[in-house]
């Protein structure tokens, strides 16, 4: 399945034996390329949508999840258009494969990427020239301050950290799909593992991207990535 790193959060050994802890399966997934993927913007909110690559992407996802032989009860993305059409590709997939009855999608506000403000549609090195006082703050410590009218780092980790109460809360026990941006991704990996935060830029999900993972209420497992 890939890379396995299993977090121990209790403070003994689990049992493996006797282990009747409820388990989430989460199949993270980044969505497709959009131009501005392709144009290396930044582009937060702005609400594209996949470009051919990024739709022949999520079809290759999408085959690669029927491989798997999940069969999801809830297809989650967030609301944006390039991982609603992704999410509705993956869907749409599943159906015929019979491993799921309904397309249906759920959208989530926590699943959105970091909104980059002012910033989005440019690139950084136009960022650079424009707003260099703010951009050499934000390169400073990119984790706490913001792109003018938008978000930090720590911003969008407390979203995470609400999306991830809400997998315990309303999915415990549940193999669920999440398609979702790179922020949030590597966000919700990050808490997963107990790591900081200010390793954010050490992991890259592609476009297409799978991560399987594995939680209950007092463990975590990273399963597979790429999948």
């Amino acid at each position: 399945m890939g890379v396995r790193a299993g977090l121990k959060l209790a403070p003994t050994i689990m049992d493996i034996l006797d282990y009747k802890e409820q388990i989430t399966k989460i199949y993270l997934v980044r969505h497709g390329e959009t131009r501005a993927n392709k144009l290396r913007l930044l582009f937060g909110h702005l609400d594209l949508d996949l470009n051919q690559n990024g739709i022949k992407q999520a079809r290759k996802t999408a085959k690669k999840l029927v491989r798997v032989g999940l069969a999801p009860t809830h297809i989650i993305s967030s609301p944006l258009k390039r991982a609603k059409h992704t999410a509705k590709i993956i869907a749409k997939h599943l159906v015929g494969a019979g491993l799921t009855r309904t397309q249906k999608i759920i959208i989530d506000k926590d699943l959105l990427e970091k909104s980059e403000g002012t910033w989005e549609g440019k690139t950084f090195w136009e960022v650079r020239k424009e707003d260099s006082k703010n951009y050499k703050k934000w390169i400073k410590n990119p984790i706490k301050n913001r792109p003018p009218k938008g978000e930090s780092i720590s911003d969008l980790n407390k979203r995470a950290k609400k999306f991830y109460k809400t997998i315990l809360r309303k999915y415990l026990g549940e193999n669920i799909i999440v398609v979702s941006h790179s922020g949030p991704i590597r966000l919700f990996i990050l808490n997963i593992l107990g790591a900081d935060i200010n390793k954010f830029w050490h992991l890259q999900p592609d476009c297409g991207s799978i991560t399987e993972v594995h939680v209950s209420k007092k463990h975590s497992m990273i399963c597979g990535f790429n999948l």
